[in-house]
């Protein structure tokens, strides 16, 4: 069988990128290339007693089942009103034929048409969405940068704490985090579309603006601030969120310094690493990996 594999970034929150596999009837994510989640597309069955008199079938990706090539398959959902049969051999075949693709993750990032928040003179400042394709572009205007996702683990700033401000509210919720959503919404005036071609430069959707690579933050936030405090709260949430930055195409220099900075969180590293696409320094994440599984055990 013949199967699609490619990766994009998981965006607005960051969260690292999402690699993925897919057949004619199937499809399957993962965000660590350990664990993979399984869709298999089936029809509908609410076509039978539709109304409308248009009884043709619909048919949509349905979860089926947790899998990884050490554990096998898990947690299925077998709906009895949906073609089980069908369902089962659409995922054993896309299953089969992931496990030679997987053995050389990361799989391409394919998301190269980006939708960045810009300052007064079209320079990105946040990355917001991502697409595969030019016809799924769509308007992004109202789209505001999210440093986290509501449910997850809090960001913690040591500079915004050493200058007295702490880091959640009286309703629990991140004044850390919402310190850099408030820099971010008052630096930004537009957001554009751009294409990314391969030497990392990008021309904007409408051709207004084309910059060079480097006008684009490798790690989707920028880090050039004229407030030294802001500069360095930016500073701490980049440190913060180097293990899931490390899964994008980075220079060298870059993946140096997040690598440095991403072994305070080594658990993270040693559950995305084997998505991340190159390393700088092996010994380094190596050692990260022992002390996260030297922790596990305790």
């Amino acid at each position: 069988m013949k199967i699609s594999t490619y990766a994009r970034r998981q965006l607005n929150p960051f969260l690292g990128t999402l690699q993925i596999a897919t057949s004619n009837d199937a499809r399957a994510f993962s965000a660590n290339g350990r664990l993979w989640q399984i869709q298999v597309l089936a029809e509908r069955p609410d076509h039978t007693w539709r109304s409308s008199g248009d009884s043709r079938p619909v048919k949509q990706y349905f979860n089926w089942g947790m899998w990884s090539n050490k554990e096998g398959l898990r947690d299925v959902i077998a709906n009895p009103i949906l073609d089980i049969g069908a369902m089962e051999k659409a995922a054993d075949q896309l299953m089969t034929a992931m496990q030679p693709a997987i053995a050389n993750l990361p799989f391409r990032q394919s998301d190269h048409f980006e939708c960045w928040a810009c300052d007064n003179e079209s320079q990105p400042v946040a990355l917001l969405a991502s697409t595969l394709h030019r016809e799924a572009i769509k308007p992004c205007s109202q789209l505001k940068w999210r440093a986290l996702p509501e449910d997850g683990e809090a960001f913690f700033s040591d500079s915004l704490v050493a200058n007295g401000i702490p880091d959640d509210d009286a309703t629990g919720q991140s004044t850390h985090a919402g310190f850099l959503e408030q820099q971010v919404e008052r630096r930004v005036s537009e957001c554009r579309w751009f294409e990314r071609a391969a030497d990392g430069s990008g021309i904007s959707h409408d051709n207004e603006v084309e910059l060079t690579s480097a006008a684009f933050p490798e790690t989707g936030i920028c880090e050039d601030w004229e407030d030294p405090l802001v500069a360095k709260v930016f500073a701490d949430f980049i440190a913060w969120n180097a293990p899931l930055s490390l899964t994008l195409p980075l220079s060298y220099a870059k993946r140096l310094e997040l690598e440095q900075l991403a072994i305070r969180r080594a658990s993270l590293v040693d559950d995305l690493h084997r998505v991340y696409p190159a390393v700088a320094d092996s010994t380094l994440i190596e050692q990260a990996r022992v002390q996260a599984r030297l922790r596990r055990s305790h």
